[in-house]
């Protein structure tokens, strides 16, 4: 999931002057192969939130990092650490405003068999440069160290709004991409422990351009195995909103095209994901657009051997069998996120819809939509909405709750299913429900608050999931 909205998913942070809560992951040992979420290398996906709200040593909106430790039998609440800028071995200190967190990534950067966190800040300011993003290093005994990294050339810009990762030049080193309103910075690996990197290349302007650059995803979009990005946001010559594909090659990534949206597409608090949604070899791009014409869209661009199609398909609450009517302020595309959530191999979508309104009662809690892939790609067949009315999900309605503002599917119970991750930000909840060959289910899902995880001492439980 990529996103510039400024609240997410739900996390936790400390009050003013509180250390931050540690529980110790169990120790462990560095895995061969390494899912891009096992931090401690125990061989089991653990769940990283971001919270740029954080008020951390008494300063407000300081962010941090809020890791749930996985298990043999998933996710396990009462294993948890929070990882600050004031905490032992991470680079910098909590100051109001840096909204660390804001954006989270996840993988294993260093190839050393122990998966990793890179967290942004935005509104870092360190009298010379505005903005960073850390890495924090995956270890046995977890995310205990980190490095800082700062725009390579620019004083006068920000800097890593948006993140994304992956293998770009085919070297067999991670590299990443951040992005901001000015730039688009390519960034080689290797990433060391001790602060260093590749080398760093500007992609922006493109081709002379007027853009503002808003989000990055990665993915492997052609069928050459190697990873590529694609860069969403404004041109502001035509004022419309674009896509630019950079296809990843040997020497380095290469813009390959340029796909315009739908006149009505809004990529303002934007999200996106890539995904093989009907299994043809190519990765599909899902974009979702909350603010998009009325009540939301995701625009679902099919991969080809170039970059994304520009044949680009809209989903809404209009689209036939999707759930729900398509209203004003519903929000349908508030976070995306895509794995297969029934076990039939194609991967599903989940999409936020954070204002949907609740049945009859017109409340405007929440929810969440998943689509189902096929060998026809997404559509809305099959297509299932869950919210507060929805059999076995705890919690009462509560108006704008913003159960859906950002969502996750994946497999931490390892059965071949995803769970889906939702949350409810302004009521406080973060919400699992269980993957079945049917899909998502509320029947043994698991509501957790603040006072549920043991932080009940903690302020703004909001932040942001890693896709």
């Amino acid at each position: 999931m990529r996103r510039t909205t400024t609240a997410a998913l739900t996390a936790a942070l400390l009050a003013a002057g509180l250390v931050p809560l540690t529980l110790a992951a169990p120790a462990a040992h560095a895995a061969t192969t390494v899912a891009k979420d096992d931090f401690n290398g125990d061989g089991y996906r653990d769940l990283a939130l971001g919270n740029e709200g954080a008020t951390v040593g008494g300063k407000t909106k300081a962010g941090a990092v809020v890791v749930i430790w996985g298990s043999a039998t998933g996710l396990d609440p009462a294993r948890r650490t929070v990882v600050s800028q004031n905490s032992a071995g991470i680079p910098g200190a909590a100051e109001t405003s840096d909204f660390f967190g804001r954006d989270i990534t996840t993988v294993d950067l260093n190839k050393d068999g122990y998966a990793d966190v890179l967290a942004n800040a935005p509104g870092e300011n360190d009298g010379d440069y505005n903005g960073t993003f850390t890495v924090l290093w995956g270890s046995a005994s977890g995310l205990t160290s980190g490095s800082a990294y700062r725009n390579p050339k620019y004083k006068d810009r920000g800097f890593a709004d948006d993140i994304a990762v992956g293998d770009f030049n085919a070297d067999g080193r991670q590299d990443v991409v951040a992005v901001d309103g000015d730039n688009i910075w390519y960034l080689r690996g290797p990433f060391t422990k001790s602060g260093s990197r590749g080398t760093a290349t500007n992609f922006d302007p493109i081709d002379g351009e007027n853009i503002s650059p808003d989000i990055v995803v990665s993915g492997k979009v052609t069928k050459d195995g190697i990873a590529d990005f694609a860069v969403l946001g404004l041109d502001w010559d035509t004022d419309s909103n674009r896509v630019w594909f950079y296809k990843g090659g040997s020497g380095g990534p290469t813009k390959t095209k340029k796909v315009s949206l739908p006149a009505s597409a809004s990529l303002m608090e934007a999200s996106g994901t890539i995904a093989d949604f009907d299994k043809n070899g190519y990765g599909d791009l899902a974009v979702g657009g909350r603010r998009s014409g009325t009540g939301g869209a995701v625009y679902v661009l099919p991969g080809t051997s170039t970059g994304p199609s520009s044949s680009v398909k809209t989903i809404s609450q209009s689209t036939s069998g999707v759930p729900g009517t398509r209203e004003f302020g519903d929000y349908f595309g508030s976070d995306v996120s895509a794995a297969d959530a029934n076990g039939d191999g194609y991967p599903d979508l989940a999409v936020g819809v954070a204002s949907e309104a609740i049945g009859d009662t017109e409340t405007p809690a929440g929810g969440v939509t998943v689509l189902r892939g096929s060998s026809s790609g997404l559509t809305g067949n099959n297509a299932r909405m869950y919210d507060y009315a929805t059999t076995g999900v705890d919690g009462e309605p509560t108006d704008y709750a913003w159960f859906g503002e950002s969502v996750l599917l994946r497999d931490f119970t390892r059965d071949g299913r995803a769970e889906l991750i939702a949350s409810a930000p302004e009521a406080g909840r973060l919400h699992i429900l269980p993957g079945t060959s049917s899909g998502p289910t509320g029947t043994g899902s698991l509501m957790l608050t603040t006072e549920v995880l043991g932080l009940e001492s903690l302020t703004n439980f909001w932040a942001e999931l890693a896709d």
